[in-house]
């Protein structure tokens, strides 16, 4: 069992990759991380360690450093290897450097698409794009809807696109709440339309909750609010 941290969630973890290098983390990421949220996880297989980062790439690492890494492999001498940017890619996501992450991984996709720890890198990016709209919570509930369904379709598109990979039981959990959390906030939109007086909106809104959300709380209250007299689908609760 391999105890890791992630900026994400404070309920599951980041894995690590089968082939991946860990001896340059262990013993200076075990603190300090983003947001301070600890999460645990497990490796299925073995990592094997594959050629070194360069020498400037790998003093950051041991630091914890993702800036400093992900500036140091464009002026490396040579390409850093995929694992290397992974590498990188996994410590950014630790610190919260969110479009440093998606940048290193929708790389790794277009120029390895047949890597062998390319579900890895869609792993890291598709938890990036959801850390980074964790954090624009104090959007308006009309763009938090709008940007949430994105990112939902992202995690979703993992679990079609890597059905057998390993990391499917971290990204499952996610999902589950990213889609109680749309309920709840597409509910906050529908009490919003009828506390300013527009009832069409708040009923088609309501309808839309119970209808793409049943099973949720949220879908639960919009069923039973659409069920009750029309002067009473405002908001009780």
């Amino acid at each position: 069992m391999d105890h890791r941290i992630s900026p994400v969630t404070p309920a599951n973890s980041t894995m690590t990759p089968r082939r991946f290098p860990l001896a340059i983390h262990r013993s200076r990421l075990a603190g300090g991380m983003l947001f301070g949220l600890m999460l645990t996880g497990c490796a299925t297989t073995q990592p094997t360690v594959s050629d070194a980062p360069p020498q400037d790439v790998q003093y950051a690492l041991e630091r914890g450093d993702c800036r400093a890494a992900y500036n140091a492999l464009d002026a490396a001498g040579a390409p850093a290897s995929v694992d290397t940017r992974l590498t990188v890619a996994r410590v950014c996501l630790q610190r919260g450097e969110f479009a440093r992450t998606r940048n290193l991984t929708d790389a790794i996709g277009q120029s390895h698409p047949d890597h062998p720890d390319i579900d890895y890198a869609a792993y890291l990016g598709a938890l990036a794009q959801l850390g980074t709209w964790n954090r624009a919570a104090a959007a308006p509930p009309k763009q938090r809807s709008e940007q949430g369904r994105q990112v939902f379709r992202e995690l979703a598109a993992f679990l079609n696109d890597y059905p057998m990979s390993e990391y499917t039981e971290s990204i499952a959990p996610r999902l589950a709440r990213l889609r109680e959390t749309l309920a709840d906030i597409e509910l906050q939109i529908a009490d919003q339309a009828a506390e300013s007086g527009r009832a069409e909106e708040a009923q088609a809104r309501l309808q839309y909750v119970r209808d793409y959300y049943p099973g949720t709380p949220a879908g639960r209250k919009a069923a039973d609010r659409l069920a009750a007299p029309n002067d009473q689908q405002t908001r009780s609760d």
